[in-house]
């Protein structure tokens, strides 16, 4: 990107800018805040929105998941030169210097073959500074841009390619500049972060803002991606500032802010452009009423969750603190339903239990209902009087840090896998370098440094360590990272691009800090399909296992347990399936389960090897996309089987809560007649069946 030369120069403008109505349409509304506004596009048109023309593209309003409209924008390249495809449209009711923009991303283009940027500009307008008196082009803007490169890293293979996608989405603060007709996007603020994916079928929110007085140096731009599913904090924040190109003058002063989808390349063999927004909001400041990290529903008035503890993600939660939120719709008029307040753990409809209180417009909610030692996968649902219903979903654990150092628990660190061809040890303590590089730490009786043997150790498809991906043993190919690296990609005024990391750790458990706090945890990184790592320890044959596997997971992916036995023998012992966390540092634990849906049950005696293979096949669909921190092999829970007939076929029940302490399980009523078995580690009597709140509970001894 070479600099361009100003047409003409302009003094900077320093004072806010005259601003520019439009007569109000019935979704276009001014929210509480500084002459904030909203677009929910429900009356099915963009009246007050200048659309771009070059090349051509369509705008149309399909129904979106409230019973309203949503805003589509296609284009496909021009028909003459290179101008590849591309669609803006700005809301026009007034120009921003400052400013905090925000919009729901409901659907895109999915095709692979197709490099699609989209998201949200700011500032946009002709820049006088550059062009003096010069009218606005909306289809060569100048001004910023938040955007989200979708595809960036794919199987390329033509026509109907239906392949894998990578994890390597990337989100950047661009600028764009008119170069003289020409339009130029990535200049000349160019900030990025990589290592994430959107999951078809999601819808995420883009959050985009810059409080600073234009002329400040420097100036930051904050960009944050949220789950519309869960708008209690992000899954990606990003800031970034404007030293590329002295300070901005490329960065227009003011202009207008709207959304836009672009396409990178034309020699795509699908080169359109697709990408349907909704809720859009721009003021100069976050609308009020939820505290951050948290940030408003699009859909003003909408029901939705404020104020959740555990957050996501949440490691180590206790269980006796329980679920607490507000259910709100930050308005004093339109009410929460409180019978359409529901909770469902691990698939279990517990809603019967919640304790609700306080006034309609923002209910206070508490569950206290959780057990000590479970991973939960957590849904609240919402509906307002309008009848507009929400969701919010997390995953949080009520594991303790005692309880996973217990005698009860094995833990298996993914890092210290076998060495010098099939030698291990059996109880390893902590060991690596401290964060300022002291070490290494317990060198000779932990596993750090120690050297494994190619294809009897581990299998791994890169032929030798890489600086700085080797952190715990450096002699091997295998990737491990003390904590793991964000990678950010920038552009400034010394060099036009450079790559900086920031680490990020997952939670530092007690066996690290007692030795000392600068010993942070190690991972598995740079993960390939068909790779795998060894492990032989030594097991008590008389305990029978749960397994999770504490990972973190760009792209949804298989990792397989295998029991390796004497000889060519390997016993799949079952499957993590990996679901996406969206980004590689949001860690959660994932169950161990066996062919039939249920939790797998790990039962060895003596000395015995396990094996955690990349269980998908090495394409860019999973290829650097996981990281792996430990197996925790946790006391076996009880197992339920249920049947329509006593002697008929019984089958795993999907959906369990299992309360060990209080030797109780509950599952989803199944019918009017239903029959139920518990398979345990022990002999096990049902003592009691009892009814509640649509669930069948069984207590047992």
């Amino acid at each position: 990107m070479n600099p361009l030369a100003p047409r003409a120069s302009h003094p900077v403008r320093t004072q806010r800018p005259s601003i520019l109505l439009v007569g109000a349409v019935a979704a276009l509304v001014w929210a509480a805040g500084a002459r904030a506004q909203v677009d929910t596009f429900d009356d099915g048109n963009d009246t007050g929105w200048l659309r771009s023309s070059v090349p051509a593209a369509t705008f149309t309003f399909p129904p979106d998941a409230h019973g309203g409209h949503a805003y589509r924008l296609q284009g496909s390249p021009g028909t003459s030169g290179d101008t590849n495809a591309r669609a803006f449209s700005y809301l026009t009711n007034r120009l921003y210097t400052n400013f905090y923009a925000a919009v729901d991303v409901v659907a895109w283009n999915t095709n692979q073959d197709c490099n699609l940027v989209m998201g949200l500009i700011a500032r946009a307008s002709s820049n006088e500074l550059i062009y003096a008196g010069a009218p606005f082009d909306p289809s060569v803007p100048m001004g910023l841009t938040f955007n989200v490169r979708l595809h960036n890293w794919r199987s390329y293979t033509g026509p109907g390619n239906t392949g894998p996608l990578g994890y390597r989405d990337q989100m950047s603060v661009w600028g764009i500049v008119n170069a003289w007709g020409a339009l130029m996007l990535g200049n000349p603020v160019a900030v990025s972060q990589v290592g994430f994916r959107w999951v078809p079928g999601r819808a995420y929110r883009l959050v985009f803002s810059n409080t600073n007085n234009f002329g400040d140096s420097l100036q930051y731009y904050t960009c944050a991606i949220y789950d519309v599913n869960d708008l209690t904090q992000p899954l990606l924040t990003m800031t970034g500032d404007d030293t590329y190109y002295g300070n901005s003058v490329y960065i227009p002063p003011y202009g207008y802010v709207g959304v836009f989808g672009y396409h990178l390349s034309n020699n795509d063999y699908d080169p359109t452009v697709d990408v349907t927004f909704d809720n859009f909001y721009v003021g100069e400041t976050a609308p009020p009423g939820v505290a951050p990290p948290g940030i408003a529903h699009g859909l003003p008035g909408a029901p939705q969750v404020v104020n959740r503890s555990p957050a996501s993600f949440k490691n180590f939660h206790p269980a006796a603190s329980g679920i607490t939120f507000n259910a709100t719709t930050l308005t004093t008029t339109n009410s929460v339903k409180a019978n359409g307040i529901k909770l469902y753990l691990n698939g279990v409809n517990v809603s019967a239990d919640l304790v609700i209180s306080g006034p309609a417009t923002n209910l206070t909610v508490s569950y206290a209902g959780l057990a000590s030692n479970v991973v939960y996968e957590a849904r609240i649902e919402l509906e307002d009087v309008l009848g507009r219903r929400t969701t919010n979903e997390f995953t949080f654990d009520t594991f303790s840090d005692a309880y996973l150092a217990s005698g009860a628990v094995k833990v298996i660190e993914c890092e210290d896998y076998d060495y010098s061809g099939g030698q291990f040890i059996n109880n390893p303590p902590p060991s690596g370098y401290l964060t300022n590089g002291t070490g290494p730490i317990n060198s000779g009786s932990g596993y750090v440094d120690l050297t494994g043997t190619a294809g009897v150790d581990f299998y791994d498809r890169d032929s030798g360590p890489r600086v700085d991906e080797s952190a715990y043993r450096m002699m091997d190919p295998v990737g491990t990272q003390q904590g793991n690296y964000g990678t950010f990609v920038w552009a400034d005024g010394t060099s036009p691009t450079s790559i900086g990391y920031a680490r990020y750790y997952d939670t530092q458990r007690s066996k690290y800090s007692s030795v000392n706090p600068a010993l942070h945890e190690y991972n598995v990184t740079r993960t390939e399909g068909g790779e795998w790592l060894n492990y032989t320890r030594v097991f008590d044959g008389a305990r029978h296992y749960n397994a999770y596997l504490r990972a973190a997971c760009g792209l949804a992916q298989p990792v397989a347990l295998q029991h390796i036995a004497a000889g060519p023998v390997t016993n799949t012992l079952g499957r993590f399936e990996v679901p996406s966390t969206f980004w590689l540092h949001n860690y959660r634990y994932v169950p161990l389960r066996s062919a039939d849906g249920g939790l797998a049950v790990v039962n060895l005696g003596g000395t015995a090897t396990l094996r955690l293979l990349m269980d998908s096949p090495p394409t860019e669909g999973t290829k650097q996309g996981l990281v792996m921190n430990y197996i925790a092999l946790v006391p076996a829970a009880p197992r339920v089987l249920s049947a329509p007939e006593v002697n008929g076929v019984y089958a795993a029940e999907a959906n369990v809560l299992v309360d060990a302490g209080a030797k109780k399980i509950t599952v989803p009523q199944g019918g009017s007649t239903r029959f139920y078995r518990i398979v345990w580690t022990e002999p096990a009597q049902i003592t009691g069946i009892s009814l509640t709140g649509g669930n069948v509970v069984l207590s047992y001894q």
